[in-house]
């Protein structure tokens, strides 16, 4: 949900690396997400940000500069302060 009011402000992406692509896929069904998901089997992209888990966020800027990250849930409230620091 959270992709999808604020699309006008910024792009979600998913990237999936730990148990199986087939895992992933039904994950994307069951939730309902709406957002572009990709699959990383060599982990590259989990290295190259330091992503631990799936449930990782990283805030980056136009130009993939972290300027945010946040472990385990979404806070809206913290993405909202970082949105209006980017503005």
């Amino acid at each position: 949900q959270f992709a999808r009011d604020n699309a006008h402000r910024l792009t979600v992406i998913g990237v999936g690396a730990q148990d199986d692509l087939a895992l992933a896929q039904n994950f994307v069904t069951g939730t309902g997400t709406s957002f572009t998901m990709l699959w990383d089997s060599t982990y590259e992209s989990w290295r190259h940000y330091g992503v631990q888990r799936n449930s990782d966020f990283w805030l980056l800027d136009s130009t993939g500069n972290r300027v945010g990250k946040r472990f385990y849930r979404l806070d809206k409230t913290y993405v909202e302060e970082l949105l209006a620091g980017l503005a």
